[in-house]
């Protein structure tokens, strides 16, 4: 295995080898791209367009800037995240992840269908289109994103709702994509990859996507949310006096949040739930994502990010 075209970090091909998505995925890539190996690999690209993103109706944003940065959409498949796919896709990412942003995660991933992209890059680029599409993606730290980042586009509120995720190298992509679909439609996904072109049902499943009103129509507003919540919560105790307590707690917690305190987001959600209120799961979503503390002090990733310049030589 020739670990340069796949990755320049040899911790992701020290922990990669022993992978057993990857381990699939690699026998079934090289099988669908045969002697054009080299080649499909470097052009190829996979991002997902994450529940967040698929609410917020950003498929058209995405697709217009893939164009103009010279990518086409070749394959598209909607799955839905459960607990364990999401916790694997991040494992060696989420060694940072505080349990709260664990549990506010598990919210966001799970609270719709996400949309997975496969595609070819037709420009000249010095490193893979993997590469290069991470880099247009931007900074997963807000205040370093450039203006003209894709996150930057897509007017991302945080960093947990980042609306996107990309593979980062061909190794990534290979390991994702194996993760996330089932067998068949796995197969039929690196077919197009290997012809580099979509076909019908990809096409219909996109337009769907963008026409047929089921995605789209949510805004992600911290300060709305809070106060819906805050009302619901104001109400069902004026309903039932039982629960004063306890919604004064959630109430408290939530006026804290206006001063920039930190919600401790998992007692949050057990006292909330006491009060038996039927929530809109994105008003839940945007409110943990803007007010948790995210890593654990002291930690690190086990995989980082790969650093541009180490495709270059």
């Amino acid at each position: 295995m020739n670990w340069g075209t796949l990755t320049r970090m040899p911790v992701k091909a020290y922990h990669y080898e022993l992978d057993t998505c990857f381990r699939e995925g690699y026998s079934e890539a090289r099988e669908a791209f045969g002697e054009q190996w080299d080649d499909i690999l470097r052009r190829s690209a996979l991002m997902l367009v994450k529940p967040d993103g698929m609410a917020t109706g950003k498929l058209k944003i995405i697709r217009d800037f893939l164009g103009d940065h010279e990518f086409s959409i070749v394959g598209a498949e909607i799955f839905r995240f459960d607990r364990h796919t999401g916790r694997e896709l991040w494992r060696h990412q989420h060694t940072l992840a505080s349990l709260d942003r664990l549990a506010v995660n598990d919210i966001i991933l799970q609270a719709g269908p996400t949309l997975l992209l496969l595609l070819r890059s037709h420009g000249r680029h010095a490193t893979p289109a993997t590469v290069h599409l991470s880099s247009l993606k931007g900074k997963a730290d807000m205040s370093q994103q450039s203006a003209d980042s894709l996150r930057s586009v897509l007017n991302r509120p945080n960093r947990l709702c980042s609306l996107i995720h990309c593979a980062d190298e061909p190794a990534d992509m290979i390991r994702e994509l194996n993760l996330l679909v089932e067998p068949v439609p796995r197969r039929r996904l690196l077919a197009r990859l290997a012809a580099g072109t979509s076909s019908p049902a990809d096409e219909d499943l996109l337009d769907q996507v963008l026409h047929s009103g089921e995605f789209g129509g949510v805004t992600l507003d911290r300060d709305a949310a809070v106060r819906r919540i805050d009302l619901k919560v104001r109400e069902r105790a004026e309903e039932q006096p039982e629960l004063a307590d306890a919604a004064g707690m959630v109430r408290a917690w939530l006026a804290a949040t206006d001063s920039g305190e930190s919600l401790p987001w998992r007692e949050f959600i057990r006292v909330l739930s006491s009060l038996g209120l039927d929530l809109d799961i994105w008003d839940l979503a945007i409110v943990g994502s803007s007010h948790i503390i995210e890593d654990e002090p002291g930690t690190y990733k086990v995989i980082g990010n790969p650093a541009l310049d180490s495709w270059l030589v």
